[in-house]
């Protein structure tokens, strides 16, 4: 009998299985379970309250790293958090063109890393998701987290598969793209126009004459005219303040969510899919040339792009975010 994916994380679900098992059961899901699902699991695990500090599980899991892998963790890291990190790392990986290479992370320690992920946590809380998806492709450096940590991200795991068996087949069915989704999440539901034939209506057809009347019968009265009913008024061109509507989705979801500057986390506040699956079909819906393998760059110009699309439909969007 075939392996049974959803029956293993399913025992995850609520926190309530035995973290013994959560080695092995890791090591199994991790070789059975699509990539974006294992990175949404680990970056769940890196974020959550029941697991330690991010910037101890990413030395954990740096410690347990060979040197290619270090030096392309801290790479990402770096590319993740932006320039403004390098520049606070006082030189550390200078020369390669700011890039770090295996011999350079070989000498890097675990607390110089954790200092180096909270700089990169504050430059971009968004950073959790990158590493997510950067140790989805190294899942055996992941052990090292933990078998608490790795029961979390086992059962994010499952409610992940959970959300998308519950959604995505009627927007499938429906063929609603993600960005009609996000315009759906932001958007109130406006009035349609009025249909151009009720806009530019034709003149009434004229009344059927009325039946001859008997010599020396009156005719009577003629019926009174209705009004014109009038075209329904439209708010499409009424703006919406899209900071102001997910500022107050921010405070009443209680999380950490930068949504100003990651698509991510602005996905996440919505109550979407933000896996990187979900990016990806999200750059195609939006034309996205660039190579989609750089999920930092991608992760940028989708947010841009979102921004300028809500703009030009009616969403009043601040300038800074649209550039």
């Amino acid at each position: 009998m075939g392996f049974d994916l959803g029956n293993l994380l399913g025992q995850y679900l609520g926190g309530g299985a035995n973290t013994a098992q959560a080695s092995d059961d890791f090591d199994r899901a991790a070789q059975a379970a699509p990539r974006d699902t294992l990175a949404q699991g680990l970056a769940q695990a890196l974020r959550s309250d029941q697991t330690p500090p991010f910037p101890q599980m990413l030395a954990q899991m740096f410690g347990n790293s060979n040197p290619d892998q270090r030096a392309g963790m801290l790479n990402q890291l770096i590319a993740g958090a932006g320039p403004g990190l390098l520049g606070k790392l006082g030189g550390l990986f200078g020369g390669n063109g700011g890039k770090v290479t295996p011999e350079q992370a070989s000498q890097v320690s675990e607390q110089q890393i954790k200092d180096i992920a909270e700089q990169a946590q504050k430059e971009n809380p968004g950073i959790l998701d990158r590493m997510g998806e950067f140790y989805a492709e190294h899942p055996t450096a992941v052990k090292a987290i933990g078998a608490t940590a790795l029961a979390v991200a086992l059962g994010a795991m499952a409610q992940g598969i959970q959300r998308r068996n519950s959604t995505s087949t009627p927007e499938k069915e429906n063929n609603v793209g993600i960005l009609s989704n996000i315009f759906h999440k932001i958007f109130p539901q406006k009035s349609a126009p009025a249909p151009a034939q009720q806009q530019n209506a034709p003149a009434a057809a004229p009344a059927p004459a009325a039946p001859a009347q008997p010599a020396g019968q009156a005719a009577p009265n003629p019926a009174p005219t209705a009004p014109a009913a009038a075209a329904p008024a439209s708010t499409l061109n009424q703006q919406v303040d899209v900071e102001e509507i997910l500022n107050a989705k921010l405070k009443a979801s209680g999380q950490q969510l930068n949504w100003r500057t990651s698509i991510v986390d602005l996905m996440k506040l919505l109550d979407l899919d933000s896996s990187l699956a979900a990016r990806k079909e999200l750059a195609a819906e939006l034309h996205y040339s660039g190579d989609t393998g750089d999920s930092a760059s991608m992760n940028i110009w989708l947010h841009k792009q979102v921004m300028k699309k809500l703009a030009e439909n009616g969403g009043k969007v601040p300038a800074d975010l649209q550039d």
